[in-house]
């Protein structure tokens, strides 16, 4: 079934019922928005994944799949973040990144440290601070590294 969703940067758009997740404690920042859906658009042949409230225009985040920003992307998850995703083992669960985008494409920053986290079996997300220590909030994956570190 499709659902119609309003949104500021495309409009009234059409998802399918199954791509709508609920985030029982919302989106850090956003905490009031419980349903989001995970939508795909395309530019100049480009997709891109957005995460957008359900309800509200604001929040729309760019998501990507770590693993394409980041080969080694191997997150850990205490017990508690597994049983409150409703699952038991890492691998039923889907991991997206947030991406902020200031100005310009190279300025690009990827949250690494707190993924949201799907259960496509169960419908339910959360944003998750991860057990990894060396994950930053504000990876820079178009940067070389003696830009990031000068």
């Amino acid at each position: 079934m499709m659902v119609e969703i309003n949104t500021r940067d495309f409009g009234l758009i059409e998802v399918e019922d199954t791509a709508i997740y609920d985030f029982p404690e919302g989106v850090y920042g956003f905490e009031d928005d419980k349903k989001f859906a995970i939508f795909e658009k395309s530019f100049d042949d480009v997709s891109f994944l957005f995460l957008q409230s359900v309800d509200n225009i604001i929040p729309c985040f760019l998501v990507f799949d770590p693993i394409s920003i980041y080969p080694d992307y191997q997150p850990k998850l205490s017990k508690d973040d597994l049983k409150s995703c409703e699952a038991k083992e890492i691998d039923e669960l889907i991991f997206l990144v947030i991406a902020s985008v200031p100005g310009s494409v190279q300025e690009t920053t990827i949250n690494l440290k707190s993924p949201i986290v799907l259960n496509p079996k169960t419908k339910k997300a959360r944003q998750i601070i991860l057990q990894n220590n060396d994950y930053s909030v504000r990876y820079h994956p178009f940067l070389s590294d003696s830009e990031v570190h000068p």
